[in-house]
């Protein structure tokens, strides 16, 4: 019998190996997909192998399952030998560092015979990786910050889960302990729709076997432990059910989805106003009506002031999805979209949308496929056609690079002509504090400025916000009369929402955008109006919650 732990590590390892040969990004994504699902499996394998039922999981094709199916029976896998025979000594270990591409391997290992990491670690030390052509010291410096990260990788814990995929693994567990108990309710973290998430907690009347038989069978279930209510999940996130009864569901609700601040704000109002919080509620909305408040959204309870904001007026103009009329920030063909601007229209009005930016990269991401300025007639040109196609508005527009000395790309008399400009920034993330701001400043005294794109320019789990002042440039963004995105793309979740209440103190209108790629990413909206919500953000404060008329005049670059 084979090890499945071993299996996945070998399919992860092949990944590696046809990465650096320069196999396809599809073939290379397909091995580290195998991997993950190989490892979900465990012990199931082996039945599914005999069974010749590998395929009936998503993502693994005929050449996958052969593969997975030689791993098993012959304990070994031809390509993976021979590819690590073709490939530099060494080559396996280094591609597990972050920010270490095949060409830099390869680079390395000719000029230096790098052949491991700690070999890496020490000629960085000896300063002698930024004499290699094409490196230098900053590439080094973050080369050594990187292969030090790594070389404690044991010590670490896991990246969180991003918010999405957080929610697709909370709807399949919730799916199935439905069948199983009475009522199940999300709480926790995600509930309140923080970005990352470590553990699923979910609020539970009925039977905590029958609750924990039906989640043994689930893949996704590594283990369970019965006596703590626990479970670990994919990923290494925690699962916890907190079983009640149904009169005291409010309740349970309640403690379950605050973070400790708004919890212990809570108990803290309800002894200053005589109420017994342990007595049953069987809602939400009598506990927090029983300390002279009105029910407090999940996505506002942090322990920031909602309570006192709770006690003056409900929240009902809270922005909602459903507030939506526009669909802003959307890529096409023109740069590195998958849609052309027809389809991406023709979505926007199937999900009941009244307008949609076509706004693609500007001529300096050219990793991007920016629209040079001899294409750019032609997208108009394309647009022009499509608003003849469809009921909805189509606005052109672009997503303007703010460079580095603050200039924004295209010339003028060219993003003077645009329906709509998103600046933002797309390379240089690492400037310091100060030379990022005066960046940000410089961009903001155009006066054809107005929408502030992915304003931190963060990516969760990998990339940590720009450092600027961010007071400084909000006020010099309000002085020009701009708007800050909110930009929904679940790896962004950009603006963070613990910066908007300084927007919203300027009195700065919000867009919440999609950054769609494709017709499918605009079904990302949501993630983009959750993070709204938790910065308290109204929907007479987002312009996209406006018709076009009104949308339009409000960005136009002028």
């Amino acid at each position: 019998m084979q090890d499945p732990r071993r299996i996945s590590l070998d399919l992860d390892a092949l990944a590696s190996l046809l990465e650096f040969s320069g196999a396809s990004k599809f073939r290379v994504n397909a091995y580290r997909r195998g991997a993950e699902i190989v490892n979900t499996l465990g012990d199931e394998l082996g039945s599914l192998v005999e069974q010749g039922r590998l395929q009936d999981f998503e993502g693994i094709g005929p050449a996958l399952s052969k593969q997975i199916e030689e791993m098993w029976n012959t304990g070994a896998s031809e390509l993976l030998s021979r590819l690590k025979a073709e490939q530099p000594e060494g080559v396996l270990e280094l591609m597990h560092v972050p920010g270490l591409t095949p060409r830099r391997i390869r680079a390395l290992h000719d000029a230096l015979g790098i052949r491991s990491v700690a070999e890496l670690r020490d000629a960085c030390l000896a300063g002698r990786v930024r004499r290699v052509p094409g490196f230098g010291p900053k590439t080094e410096d973050r080369i050594r910050e990187s292969v030090e990260r790594w070389l404690k990788r044991d010590e670490q814990p896991p990246d969180p889960l991003p918010l999405a995929e957080a929610l697709e693994l909370a709807e399949l567990i919730r799916a199935r302990l439905a069948g199983a108990v009475e009522r199940v309710e999300l709480a926790g973290a995600l509930r309140r729709r923080e970005e990352l998430v470590r553990e699923l907690e979910f609020v539970v009347t009925g039977d905590p076997e029958r609750a924990f038989d039906a989640l043994a069978s689930l893949r996704q279930v590594l283990r369970v432990d019965r006596a703590a209510r626990r479970a670990m999940l994919t990923h290494r996130v925690t699962l916890e059910l907190h079983f009640v009864e149904r009169a005291e569901l409010g309740r349970a609700l309640v403690v379950a989805t605050g973070n400790d601040e708004h919890v212990a704000a809570l108990r803290a109002l309800a002894a200053e106003r005589g109420v017994e919080l342990a007595r049953d509620f069987a809602e939400e909305r009598e506990l927090y009506a029983a300390v002279g408040c009105a029910l407090v959204p999940p996505e506002l309870r942090s322990g920031r002031g909602e309570l006192a904001e709770a006690a003056e007026h409900d929240f009902s103009d809270l922005v909602e999805e459903r507030d939506i009329r526009g669909m802003v920030h959307c890529h096409t063909t023109y740069s590195d979209g998958k849609n052309s601007v027809l389809e991406m229209a023709q979505a926007a009005h199937a999900l009941g949308m009244k307008y949609i930016t076509i706004t693609d990269h500007s001529p300096s991401a050219f990793y991007a496929r920016g629209v040079t300025l001899d294409r750019l007639k032609q997208q108009w040109d394309e647009i022009a056609a499509a608003r003849e196609a469809v009921p909805i508005r189509i606005l052109s527009g672009t997503e303007s690079d703010i460079l580095t000395d603050g200039a924004l790309d295209y010339p003028d008399d060219v993003l003077e002509r645009f329906d709509v400009l998103i600046a933002s920034i797309h390379a240089r993330h690492r400037m310091d504090r100060t030379a990022m701001t005066e960046r940000l400043l410089r961009a903001m005294s155009f006066p054809v400025f107005k929408i502030w794109g992915h304003a931190l320019g963060r990516v969760l789990n990998h990339r940590a916000p720009i450092d600027c002042d961010v007071p400084a440039v909000l006020d010099a963004l309000a002085r020009a009369g701009g708007a800050v995105e909110i930009n929904a793309d679940p790896h962004r979740l950009d603006l963070p929402p613990s910066y908007m209440p300084e927007v919203r103190a300027r009195k700065l209108p919000f867009v919440i955008s999609v950054d769609a790629h494709s017709t499918r990413g605009l079904g990302v909206l949501r993630y983009g109006v959750a993070m709204a919500r938790r910065g308290g953000v109204r929907r007479s404060e987002v312009l996209n919650a406006a018709p076009p008329e009104t949308f339009a005049a409000s960005v136009k670059p002028v």
